[in-house]
């Protein structure tokens, strides 16, 4: 079954109810977007597993896959690990520096939280071989759920990507076109086995972005026996 992730970066307690309203399964929350102290970002994750009882995952996106994270990397790693003990799962860059990523995955592990190693590439689609290379780094770096989030320049590269989905969904992947050519992978790709289907509350986070609403009714029309979602 595909998770419906309700992407929340302002008003994240708005936001969260909200999309709990609209059936989301789980809740995104990008430390590097939401106008919140560090210091109440554990408060604020509580407040929000309570008000909506939907799992949480936090991220903390760095700025070279198109987070809006100002400090250092240290920094950054530090917060994201702040908060592990409260939410469900994380999600970490499989391109951030391997110290820091470890750090991350090794202790997600010990608390037994999920993984998501992810990829973000704004610019374009790499060819196949390089896009299956980067799911088994994903992989091998102890990822739960490897996702790649690529940029189709033609249909044929987001028909590309959902053959790679077909291909690698006996494993957890979540493969994802963003901007204008890749917007309708967002709904076929978890019927080709995605695992993780992202939405927006609000403004979107990231290109192509579909509402919460508009996800699952679409996904629901194009549901067929024997499809994944």
């Amino acid at each position: 079954m595909t998770e419906i992730i309700a992407a929340i970066a302002q008003n994240p307690r708005e936001s969260a109810i909200q999309a709990a309203r609209e059936g989301a399964d789980a809740i995104e929350i990008r430390i590097d977007l939401i106008d919140h102290p560090i210091d109440s970002l554990c408060p604020l994750i509580r407040a929000l597993k309570e008000a909506t009882e939907l799992p949480i995952i936090v991220t903390n996106r760095m700025s070279a896959e198109g987070g809006q994270f100002t400090g250092s990397e240290e920094e950054r790693i530090e917060i994201l690990l702040s908060v592990l003990e409260i939410a469900d799962s994380v999600d970490i860059e499989l391109r951030a520096d391997r110290k820091y990523r470890d750090m991350v995955v090794d202790r997600a592990k010990e608390l037994g939280k999920r993984v998501i190693i992810s990829y973000h590439d704004f610019s374009e689609t790499p060819d196949n071989e390089t896009m299956r290379e980067i799911l088994s780094d994903c992989f091998a770096a102890d990822a739960d759920i490897a996702k790649l989030a690529t940029t189709p320049n033609s249909y044929r590269d987001a028909l590309r990507l959902l053959e790679l989905t077909l291909d690698c969904a006996p494993r957890s992947v979540c493969i994802i076109g963003m901007g204008g050519f890749g917007a309708h992978t967002r709904l076929v790709a978890p019927i080709y086995g995605s695992a993780l289907a992202y939405a927006s509350v609000g403004t979107a986070t990231a290109p192509g972005q579909l509402k919460i609403q508009e996800l699952r009714d679409m996904l629901r029309l194009l549901h067929q026996p024997g499809a994944r979602v």
